[in-house]
């Protein structure tokens, strides 16, 4: 069996993430086939990187995990300086381009121009960062036949990927946000043997933006299973909802459009009592709204998260960033149609390919398409074309001949590698 080792930055049945559950996901279904070994972190939670959960080695649903040690993050106001400079946002910056950039300058404020170093302070700080793992791959990569990072936004995936560049898969969760055009990640993006894309969207955004021609590229797939139609009323009766509801399932944080998303369904309640519910499951990351119409049902586990699918009228995905959204597609799988934010180019395109919901751009838009739900009509067939979408496209048997290529890729070049040199 090739060993394989799976970086990312949070891991467990804990972590409700995208991108954490997508490595879960992939780890649990290379496991049956390699020797598969998780990295990552001490944290739960990702706004502060807490060490909380043991250091060293673990065992989680047949897979070995082994946790490194890190630093809380540092005080906010550190960070909030630190975000600043390598924005190139501090007055010393401003100043620099206003007159023109002179070399004499860069003498009297060195941090006026943004380069390497900043950057790779600028990653410690988004954190975790965990030394100990960077030392482990250089130690410990003769062991290891090929290595898979998830998410290109963390110090694990940028640092552990530049220690062991030649024998790296990369999925980069890459969409368009801020921290995509830094610096850091041209070199980031550049360096591995294979990249590995959640959307064809994501990966034209890639290359528009990176010099990344010369490496592998692929568009994977995941694997949803596909569910069956029974509704177990037992399963949701604690969360106390009552009538029909829609429901958001992941980080309840301003950055996945939250606060948006809450304007806008207490608006529409105000004229509109009693006719529908939101409930949002998920850890709360930002100040709770006081509505009877709305209901935080906190983290839910598994079979709880597909009952609340199930029994709604349709899930709702306010978040303008996503690389792939992996409960749109097990809403799909329960046939289930999604209302998602059109500002974002992976969401549009789920619901373009598949008809399976509607997309919303304003206030108006999504209260248009809340009167459409609630009437129905529309509901069971959008609901049955997510369905058919999802069984069509993404399958395991699909998503694992698709890491086969790649890990025979990345270790057959390396191999070729190890007897030219000899």
């Amino acid at each position: 069996m090739k060993k394989i080792g799976l970086i990312v930055q949070r891991y467990g049945l804990q972590i409700n993430g995208g991108a954490e559950v997508l490595a879960r996901m992939v780890a649990e279904k290379l496991a049956l086939k390699y020797d598969i070994t998780v990295l990552t972190s001490r944290a739960v939670d990702y706004h502060f990187w807490e060490p909380e959960l043991p250091e060293g080695e673990s065992e989680e649903n047949g897979v070995k995990i082994i946790r490194f040690d890190h630093k809380p993050k540092a005080a906010a106001k550190k960070v909030h300086r630190l975000n600043r400079q390598y924005r190139g946002r501090l007055l010393y910056q401003k100043l620099y381009r206003f007159i023109g950039q002179p070399a004499w300058y860069l003498n009297l404020f060195p941090s006026a121009e943004v380069g390497e170093k900043e950057g790779s302070l600028w990653v410690e700080n988004q954190g975790p960062a965990m030394y100990g793992l960077v030392k482990y791959l250089e130690e410990n990569e003769q062991e290891y036949d090929a290595f898979i990072f998830v998410t290109y936004l963390y110090y694990p995936s940028v640092m552990g990927l530049l220690a062991v560049p030649h024998k790296s898969i990369f999925i980069p969760t890459m969409h368009d946000e801020q921290p995509a055009y830094f610096p850091i990640f041209k070199k980031t993006m550049a360096s591995p043997r294979s990249l590995m894309f959640l959307t064809e969207s994501e990966k034209k955004f890639s290359n528009q933006l990176f010099d990344i021609a010369h490496v592998r590229q692929d568009v994977m797939s995941v694997g949803i299973e596909t569910v069956d139609d029974q509704k177990k009323s037992e399963q949701i009766k604690k969360f106390n909802i009552k009538g029909k509801y829609i429901i958001y399932v992941g980080r309840i944080d301003a950055a996945k459009g939250c606060n948006e998303l809450l304007k806008f369904f207490t608006n529409f309640t105000t004229q509109n009592k009693d006719l529908i519910t939101l409930v949002l499951a998920g850890k709360n990351m930002i100040e709770e709204t006081v509505n009877e119409n709305i209901i935080y049902a906190g983290f839910v586990s598994d079979e709880e998260k597909e009952q609340l699918i199930k029994h709604a009228e349709a899930l709702i995905i306010p978040s303008k960033y996503e690389s792939l959204s992996l409960v749109v597609l097990e809403s799909f799988a329960c046939k289930i149609p999604v209302i998602a934010n059109g500002e974002c180019e992976v969401l549009k395109d789920h619901i373009e390919n598949s008809n399976g919901g509607w997309t919303y751009k304003n206030e108006n838009e999504f209260t248009a398409i809340l009167k459409k739900v609630i009437g129905g009509s529309e509901n069971v067939q959008k609901g049955l074309n997510g369905y058919e979408y999802v069984t069509k496209n993404y399958s395991w048997q699909k998503a694992m001949k698709i890491f086969d290529d790649a890990i025979y890729f990345v270790t057959a070049a390396n191999s070729n590698k190890h007897e030219a040199k000899s």
